[in-house]
């Protein structure tokens, strides 16, 4: 990757069109006089003040809280080990209610982000309220612009990208680009991603990367992928797109631009579209061959969803298993690869087998949106604007499947280690991080080994751990009422391979002793949770003063918007977003 290069005239140029753009436009959303109006800003609300403008590079590790976070640096750092997440100097607890909902919704969740306002938590997907009951309607963002933050930018000049190991119309991305009554419209969802919202004229994104290829062909085309998880109701492995018009968005995107169709990057294309782990290397190989080459870039790399979202057993039980490997078995650290294939087609010999991971796409996309804002042509431009999404950590979460999850986790990490990365080389660039909700409500449970006195979960040098038991619910009595006994409410435990598997084990804490534990779950929907948002780089020092009383769904969008456009902008305290 190579490293922004700025003279001190363009710095100073920048700030000045910045700071001059933030005095001819200051914003007042929501003024009030009354001195008992409460405002996370603390006392009266005040005008919008222009602070320093630069790249964002948004996480939303979808559905976890700090115990999702606790648990992966127990497994792979240990319990007195760093996540690069850890190096996040910055923090707030995040508060993820909706306008109608206590607990955040992915859906709601994400446009909340994209635009500023608490909306409709259940039916909200760009807009508010849900269109299958007659009830959406367009919204303006807090800045007052008719879409997105994510489209503001784009249409600002300031290159922008999306990247999601689910499908690329999930929410947390999806909705920072597209405008839809309802959140399972993913053709309509998939098209303005690629094309644009209807009538905007909306510049196309830098980058796109994702699973999702079944909506991007027309009716009966056959795709790259197999639909090896039969999402949404489709034929097991069938290669139909599910589309049911006549577009073909891979097409149109490589005919973009320059018009060159050899979709080819190592004859540096403008524009290519990316489908498999080689296609993915190929690119790479073109970026390294030419400092200069930041292609318009659209990865579509699964049917649907990237990863594989089903509980341990039912991955077992349908061959998604690494031959080589024996039941139980965990690969050596850092990596502990797990027996059950939990991301790409399980045979090698698929086009969609090994796919990129979320960290490799991040890497690539910041290092081709960091060279798209360097050859922006206004000193104003010269940033990019990245959310990047993974919604296995969700999804995983939400299916109880803990191997998944925890693996998750790591890749989120290695993400954010590739974003510490690009900050260190340059400085003006915003990491923030946030999730919605806490999916599944995961906690550790550490029980200690069998047979050993005094009891501890310290596994002795070279002793397997104990086989993943049960932990009691609600131990309620049975009674006439036809209450249950406590037996038969007691929780599984999941170890690596899920129930009465092998338990986790820990790396060494600072004594080099290693723990075994387990995971439990209370459910599979999307909690609230203890969620912490963390930053660091440039306006992160925020969260320590402007947003130390509160941090929430809104603030995401503020601190988001004060980087890239220099205005810190009213909350808009007990008001709904305006239709347009």
């Amino acid at each position: 990757m190579v490293a922004r290069k700025r003279s001190l005239s363009l710095l100073i140029a920048a700030a000045s069109v910045a700071a001059i753009g933030a005095l001819a436009v200051s914003h007042h959303v929501g003024a009030h006089d009354d001195h008992d109006t409460w405002h996370p800003d603390g006392g009266r609300q005040r005008g919008s003040r222009f602070l320093s403008t630069g790249s964002v590079i948004f996480f939303h590790p979808d559905g976890t809280g700090l115990n999702h976070w606790h648990a992966a640096r127990l497994y792979f750092v240990g319990p007195d080990g760093r996540l690069n997440w850890d190096r996040l100097p910055y923090m707030a607890v995040y508060r993820g209610h909706m306008a109608n909902v206590l607990t955040g919704t992915s859906n709601g969740g994400a446009t909340t982000h994209a635009f500023g306002y608490k909306v409709d938590g259940l039916g909200s997907f760009g807009k508010d309220g849900d269109g299958n009951l007659g009830l959406d309607r367009e919204i303006r963002s807090l800045s007052g612009y008719p879409g997105s933050l994510m489209r503001e930018a784009a249409n600002a000049g300031i290159p922008v990208g999306i990247v999601n190991d689910g499908h690329i119309a999930e929410p947390g991305t999806g909705a920072f680009l597209a405008e839809v009554g309802n959140r399972d419209n993913w053709q309509e969802i998939t098209r303005q991603i690629i094309q644009g919202r209807p009538g905007k004229n909306d510049v196309t994104p830098w980058v796109i990367m994702g699973g999702g290829e079944a909506d991007t062909l027309p009716a009966g085309a056959t795709l790259t992928h197999r639909n090896v998880n039969q999402e949404r109701g489709a034929p097991l492995n069938s290669r139909l797109s599910l589309r049911t018009d006549n577009l073909n968005l891979q097409a149109e995107w490589n005919a973009k631009g320059s018009g060159d169709l050899s979709n080819d990057p190592l004859r540096f294309d403008d524009y290519v579209v990316v489908r498999t782990r080689a296609e993915f290397e190929r690119l790479k190989a073109a970026l390294a061959a030419n400092k200069r080459y930041a292609p318009r870039v659209l990865g579509l790399f699964a049917f649907q969803d990237i990863f594989n979202d089903r509980n341990e057993q039912d991955l077992i039980n349908r061959g998604f298993v690494r031959p080589e490997m024996a039941v139980g078995e965990t690969g050596p650290a850092p990596k502990k690869q797990s027996r059950i294939v939990l991301w790409g087609d399980y045979d090698p010999a698929q086009p969609g087998y090994n796919p990129p991971s979320f960290a490799e796409m991040v890497e690539v996309a910041i290092e081709i949106l960091d060279r798209a804002a360097d050859q922006q042509r206004h000193p104003a431009q010269r940033r990019f604007f990245l959310v990047a999404e993974q919604e296995a950590n969700d999804n995983f979460g939400n299916n109880d499947n803990a191997v998944g999850m925890l693996h998750a986790m790591r890749d989120t990490d290695n993400a954010i280690g590739v974003a510490l990365r690009y900050l260190r080389r340059n400085p003006r660039t915003l990491i923030l991080t946030a999730a919605d909700s806490d999916a599944g409500g995961m906690q550790v449970l550490a029980p200690n080994k069998a047979g050993v006195t005094p009891p501890t979960n310290v596994l002795a040098p070279g002793q397997a751990p104990d086989i993943a038991g049960t932990v009691s619910a609600n131990p309620s009595a049975a009674s006439a009422t036809g209450l249950p006994s406590a037996a038969a409410v007691n929780n599984f435990l999941d170890g690596v391979e899920g129930r009465q598997s092998p338990l986790f084990v820990s790396e060494p804490d600072q004594f080099g002793q290693r723990m075994q534990f387990g995971i439990a779950w209370p459910g599979t929907p999307d909690f609230a949770g203890g969620i912490l948002t963390r930053a660091i780089g440039l306006n992160a020092e925020l969260l320590l003063s402007t947003f130390s009383q509160r941090f929430d769904n809104i603030d995401v969008y503020r601190m988001m918007y004060l980087t890239l456009f220099g205005r810190l902008l009213d909350y808009p305290s007990g008001q709904r977003a305006p239709s347009r």
